[in-house]
């Protein structure tokens, strides 16, 4: 498979998983906020930032709205296939054996983060993560690493894709937009989601972008050549 098709593969994955993320944070946010309004229509804007809201791994006491936790769940899914191409559509290449293993811990934490997300979503009940404790830090923290260093060793429209998708995971999301005045910051989830499908639209622009070709030094001679006669 050529890494035009894993780029298009993955920048679809990508797009479909912020399309899913987006449309759970809709759920949640719709009826009581406007984008990223922290009043909103009072008071049920200030209701909805209460973390038992919180539909992406659901933690007691939890009340579920709508299908959110649903569509988040396989948002997650889709989104851990994404992430099992990311190194051969970031940068070419076939990771090394240490970043292989990193990235199978990587995808199999937001699989199983995703599974239970969409489980407890059908359940109307928050429901364990296998492995919690080392599944949630992973995908909390891990990922973003991972990504960070994707990111280094990529260039031009797959490192702007790496970098957006850094930004989408939940620790620098927590940091920058995530947290709100009261609980929950309005639409986070959304910023995320639109944050993912922003970075499959950069995998589209770096798989029909042409590399610019190297100048070498014969053609440097050449063109030094030609201004001096």
């Amino acid at each position: 498979m050529g890494v035009r098709v894993v780029r298009l593969v993955t920048a679809l994955a990508l797009m479909g998983s912020g399309a899913l993320m987006y449309a759970a944070s809709w759920q949640r946010w719709a009826d009581a906020c406007l984008w990223w309004e922290v009043q909103g229509y009072a008071p049920l804007c200030g209701v909805v930032q209460d973390h038992k809201y919180d539909f992406v791994v659901p933690n007691d006491p939890w009340t579920p709205i709508g299908t959110a936790a649903e569509q988040a769940g396989l948002s997650l899914l889709v989104l851990a296939a994404a992430l099992a191409l990311m190194p051969w559509a970031m940068t070419g290449r076939r990771p090394g054996r240490i970043l292989g293993l990193t990235l199978v811990v990587c995808v199999v934490s937001v699989a199983l983060v995703g599974r239970t997300t969409l489980r407890s979503g059908l359940a109307g009940e928050a429901l364990p993560v296998p492995f919690e404790g080392l599944t949630v830090s992973v995908y909390f923290l891990g990922v973003a690493i991972l990504l960070a260093r994707l990111s280094w060793a990529a260039h031009g429209w797959s490192r702007a894709a790496g970098i957006l998708l850094v930004l989408a995971m939940p620790f620098p999301g927590t940091l920058i937009y995530g947290i709100g005045p009261y609980d929950a910051n309005p639409w986070y989830e959304a910023m995320s989601g639109s944050l993912t499908a922003l970075a499959g639209a950069c995998l589209v622009v770096a798989a029909f972008r042409k590399p610019r070709p190297l100048v070498s030094e014969e053609s440097c001679a050449e063109v030094a050549a030609r201004a001096t006669t």
